[in-house]
């Protein structure tokens, strides 16, 4: 198909539900598992579930490097990994308890090492069969968020089972569904099938001579920095709020979904043609920071009161601004510091090192970052600061922890990053000879 010819409106279909249903499957366990673990007894575990996916993403390069773009179909890997994903999403439960959390644990990362690598091959079906990719992806991947949104929905308000098993069964079926759905999408052969394997490549090498550049190191490091405190908004934010009393947990979450697609479809392209990169990125931590600012201060409201956790059934309507402001700041939050970044690296990067910019800049924040932020933060400081036994007072220094640590690397990146008011093309892409 030509890049220049409209999407058929079948096609176009079909690929918009092969990403809801997709995301769909992320969606009905990622934002309430914490919950669920609270209640199974292996609140010391949780950061260990939520290190899953940062491990898969660090491998994924590897996995991705390999088969998909040399051995296998995408259409038909991803099928598969999704059967497989399915299959251990609905057996991990059965070890959800605090005698076997290491075996649960480990299901739960062999399902991420399935699941992870569908999100770039997913992005490769598209890309590849879109009849005009720059305008017709970002409709498709709208479509993605709405599949997290509705999972938050269906298993929160709908089935009420943001502490239950019930959220895992959902994930399995959503897997096989689109699992099996993935072997009838069309077929995206591997565009370099027989070539040579480099594994400098798969981790970005050839990126390695933009670092010489202070603005391209900075951003990186940065970028790092920032993931580093992100994992406790979804690794415990979720936790936090059920026990605030917002018992459709999942549900409520959605709000920060339903504002990433504004921020996203509106806002984000318009602020950083406007005001740039710095200030987009200034914004985005500034705005995690506030989140964490708004969920100490609920937490204080609640300590203040004399309210007890366990003794909830709803949030007292003077701290539910508080609440709603935090998650409602995800828009913000998420797409001015990882959604810019990746639109920085798309302008200053030359074509030929693209793909490996991306790849880097993925695996060195949703990565590395990630891993870092949930083993820090979400399993050390949370187990000795909050731990199983919490209390609201807990809650309120807990989350003032990576707000200061943010603040200090906002500070960093306020003075460090320096990026050109021009950006020259060929000097940039000379970097890479």
């Amino acid at each position: 198909m030509s890049k220049t010819e409209k999407t058929p409106l079948s096609l176009f279909i079909s690929l918009s539900s092969m990403m809801f249903v997709l995301f769909f499957v992320w969606g009905a366990w990622f934002a309430s598992v914490g919950i669920f673990m609270t209640a199974a007894g292996m609140s010391d575990y949780i950061g260990w579930a939520y290190s899953t996916t940062p491990i898969a993403a660090i491998v994924t390069p590897f996995f991705m490097g390999v088969f998909a773009d040399r051995y296998m179909n995408a259409e038909r890997l991803q099928g598969i990994l999704l059967l497989v994903s399915g299959l251990c999403i609905a057996i991990a439960p059965k070890f959800a308890s605090a005698e076997t959390p290491w075996i649960f644990i480990g299901i739960l990362l062999l399902h991420a090492l399935c699941f992870m690598p569908t999100l770039g091959l997913s992005n490769t079906i598209c890309l590849k069969h879109l009849g005009d990719p720059e305008k017709d992806y970002p409709i498709v991947r709208v479509f993605a968020t709405l599949g997290w949104i509705a999972a938050g929905i269906l298993v929160s308000k709908g089935l009420k089972a943001d502490a239950t098993v019930t959220q895992f069964y959902v994930s399995a079926i959503a897997a096989g569904v689109v699992g099996i759905f993935s072997f009838f999408v069309p077929r995206t052969p591997p565009p370099a099938k027989g070539g040579g394997i480099s594994i400098g490549d798969m981790f970005g090498a050839g990126t390695f001579p933009y670092f010489k550049k202070p603005a391209f190191a900075v951003f990186m490091i940065a970028s790092l920095l920032a993931a580093v405190a992100m994992m406790p908004y979804w690794a415990n934010g979720g936790t936090f709020l059920f026990q605030s009393g917002i018992v459709e947990t999942a549900a409520f979450l959605t709000y920060g979904q339903m504002a990433e697609l504004v921020v996203l479809a509106f806002i984000l392209p318009l602020f950083i043609k406007k005001f740039g990169i710095k200030w987009t990125m200034i914004i985005g931590m500034a705005c995690w920071i506030v989140r964490y600012v708004l969920f100490s201060l609920a937490a204080g409201g609640y300590a203040d009161a004399g309210l007890e956790i366990g003794s909830l059934t709803s949030a007292p309507s003077n701290l539910m601004p508080l609440l709603f402001g935090a998650v409602i700041l995800h828009g913000f939050a998420y797409d001015f510091v990882f959604i810019s970044g990746y639109l920085y690296i798309d302008k200053i990067v030359s074509e030929k090192v693209r793909a490996q910019a991306q790849g880097l800049l993925t695996v060195a924040t949703q990565g590395l970052g990630f891993l870092l932020s949930s083993q820090i933060f979400a399993t050390f400081i949370f187990n000795r600061s909050v731990g199983a036994e919490a209390t609201f007072p807990e809650w309120k220094s807990f989350w003032l922890i990576p707000s200061i640590y943010l603040v200090v690397v906002l500070v960093f990146f306020c003075f460090m990053f320096r990026p050109k008011k021009e950006n020259d093309k060929s000097a940039e892409e000379s970097a890479s000879s």
